[in-house]
Parts: C-alpha cells; sequence; structure tokens
C-alpha cells in the first residue's frame, strides 16, 4: 500500500497518510466556530475522543458534566456519553478533534 496525500479533511490543507497506517482506527480534524456557535449538536457514536483548544474558549459537554477550555487545554471523552463542544467566548474558538475507534 502507498501513502495517501489528501486535501479535503476539514481545516487541514494537506494530510498523508503513510503506507500502513489505518486509516479507520484515527480521525483528526480542525473546527472553528464563531461566538455562541457550535459545528452541530450534542452526539454519541463509537471510540474515544479528544477535544484540544488551540485559541479561544469553549466548553465541553459529557453527559450531565461540562468543563470550561481555553488555550492550550484539552478534555478526552468517551464516545458513547453524549458531548460536544461550543464557543462561550467572546472571539473565535480554533480546536482540533481527534477520534479514535
Amino acid at each position: 500500500m502507498e501513502k495517501e496525500i489528501r486535501s479535503d479533511i476539514k481545516g487541514i490543507n494537506r494530510f498523508i497518510f503513510e503506507a500502513g497506517a489505518d486509516r479507520d482506527q484515527l480521525h483528526l480534524h480542525i473546527s472553528e466556530v464563531g461566538p455562541g456557535q457550535r459545528a452541530h449538536p450534542p452526539h454519541t457514536h463509537d471510540g474515544q475522543e479528544i477535544f484540544y483548544v488551540f485559541s479561544g474558549e469553549g466548553e465541553v459537554l459529557f453527559g450531565e458534566a461540562t468543563h470550561r477550555v481555553s488555550d492550550n487545554e484539552a478534555v478526552h471523552v468517551d464516545c458513547h456519553v453524549l458531548h460536544g463542544i461550543r464557543n462561550v467566548g467572546e472571539t473565535p474558538l480554533r480546536y482540533a478533534v481527534i477520534i479514535a475507534k
């Protein structure tokens, strides 16, 4: 199997997948949402997920709990529990989503 180079992954200009990497096991994308916004409603799915904040102020919902996050902070969640992130600040929230299945 040869490497694959993709330019269609949200927020990433060029994503190189080396030969032998299992592309179905791990996912990464970058999101940016404006004040008061979220990319999508809270949800559940298989796997584990990490929200890593590059800049801005967010609130991560995890079941009944919420966690405030800002620059250079992260939250790791079990995706079987209702979860999501929203911008609670006055500036854009830019963050990475890493999902392991």
